[in-house]
């Protein structure tokens, strides 16, 4: 047989012998046990490249199965192999020494490379920039979607389409099931996923769901920035999330909802620690797949509009035109939770964390100078075993947690308790850079001081 077949033939069988694994009992013979747990994850994936042929055999919805459990918590061998290089680890999430910067390690250039509207802050009082942020999106919005009605939700994604994996697309029909007067806007990105996800979402939510499914063509640069303002809410993609996408996004003031789904990937993570950086990541980074579709749904019920009329002023430049008969202007004013989210993100923009490219720049840049001082000096040659390492010992409230929240649980205090012995002791100038002997850099911040274990206690729970 050819080499694709021959691919194919062994993938299905690695498949077999996973399932066979999953449902057997405790009886079974200690060679079975002991599959490879790279057999184990490499099964995983062809499962999940045959929805057809398991959906028939298995009783689970596939639709809903997370990656991360994968069906093997049906016997808990299994799960001992899946992890088993983890198994009794404080420290397994990297061996490298890392740099941790103190808001987002995602470096960006909005604010100086976008400033389309920069002449209309020049003349706008705020309560008449917000109401001029509302107009443009009013407009766009018309201009875009005219058959859209003004009560229509507008959720968003502009990601690729390889990003959205079955699990999350089942997710957004149920929140399109749950929101009737919703749709969820998509890039065709490429245009072939476009008649291929609309007959998915036939399939498994019905035409009426599946019409509210909307693609446009991809945009330049500079438009898709601005047009990113039109929706309401963007859903992030959880398997791989959106990066810069999230950024343009923001710098637009969408709200972006994203679940950092997978702690042992990064790019699962990254819109967590983008949006953060905002300062309203409690608003919009969530921590399961229910509350990924709650949140969804609550921002979508709870959000409202009214119109309010007057007539353009020579003082302010005009955006939407007046009525041709009445020569009054029709403005639409939302209302609701990411209304509210939105406020926060537009007006603050310029002083937001996540845009402010010297500040990130001038963290990092002592994060290198004291990299390269461990380095002359030769304390960095310290093995992190060697360091005293606090926070491991259990407490009552880590006996009622699953293994992995135990970890976890002990992780997050092992470095809180370095990170507050360390400062402790600390001058002035130290604390800007904390850096225990053989262990990370912790970055923190020159000029707002935000407490380090703060923000690693709220990453580390997500």
């Amino acid at each position: 047989r050819s080499q694709p077949e021959m691919q194919e033939v062994g993938r299905h069988e690695m498949v077999e012998r996973t399932a066979s694994m999953a449902i057997s009992d405790s009886s079974d013979s200690e060679a079975e046990a002991n599959i490879d747990s790279e057999h184990v994850g490499a099964a995983g994936m062809g499962r999940a490249g045959r929805q057809g042929e398991w959906a028939e055999e298995l009783p689970w919805d596939f639709g809903e199965l997370d990656p991360e459990e994968d069906g093997l918590h049906t016997n808990e061998l299994a799960d001992t192999h899946r992890r088993s290089d983890e198994a009794g680890v404080n420290d397994w999430v990297y061996t490298e020494r890392m740099m941790y910067m103190p808001h987002t390690y995602f470096v960006n250039d909005h604010r100086q490379g976008f400033r389309e509207d920069e002449e209309l802050r020049e003349v706008q009082t705020p309560d008449a920039l917000w109401l001029a942020e509302q107009d443009a999106r009013y407009k766009m919005r018309r201009e875009l979607f005219p058959q859209l009605s003004d009560d229509v939700f507008i959720f968003a994604n502009f990601n690729q389409l390889y990003k959205i994996d079955p699990t999350l697309f089942r997710l957004w029909l149920r929140i399109l099931e749950r929101v009737p007067n919703a749709i969820i806007w998509l890039l065709r990105f490429p245009a072939a996923g476009e008649e291929h996800l609309h007959r998915v979402a036939t399939e498994w939510a019905g035409p009426d769901v599946a019409r509210r499914v909307v693609f446009t063509d991809v945009a330049p640069k500079h438009m898709h920035i601005k047009r990113g303002r039109i929706a309401d809410a963007f859903l992030d993609t959880t398997e791989c999330n959106a990066h810069t996408t999230a950024v343009d996004i923001l710098w637009s003031g969408t709200p972006v909802l994203t679940w950092p789904r997978h702690e042992h990937k990064l790019c699962s993570r990254v819109a967590a620690s983008v949006v953060c950086a905002t300062g309203q990541g409690r608003a919009m980074v969530v921590s399961s797949a229910d509350e990924y579709v709650d949140r969804a749904v609550e921002w979508a019920t709870q959000a409202r509009h009214e119109y309010t009329y007057d007539r353009p002023s020579a003082l302010v430049p005009a955006i939407l035109e007046p009525d041709v008969r009445t020569g009054y202007v029709k403005h639409r004013i939302c209302h609701g939770p990411t209304m509210d989210i939105r406020l926060q993100l537009f007006m603050a923009r310029d002083q937001s964390r996540l845009f402010d490219t010297h500040r990130w720049t001038r963290n990092l840049e002592r994060g290198f100078a004291e990299a390269w001082r461990r380095w002359v000096t030769g304390e960095d040659e310290a093995d992190d075993n060697d360091v005293e390492c606090v926070g491991h010992e259990l407490v009552a409230e880590d006996c009622a947690l699953d293994k992995q929240s135990r970890r976890k649980a002990q992780w997050s205090r092992r470095i809180e308790l370095r990170i507050a012995d360390g400062l402790a002791t600390a001058t002035r100038e130290q604390r800007t850079v904390y850096a225990p002997r053989g262990g990370s850099i912790w970055i923190l911040d020159e000029d707002d001081g935000m407490p380090a274990q703060t923000w690693v206690r709220e990453m580390l729970g997500w």
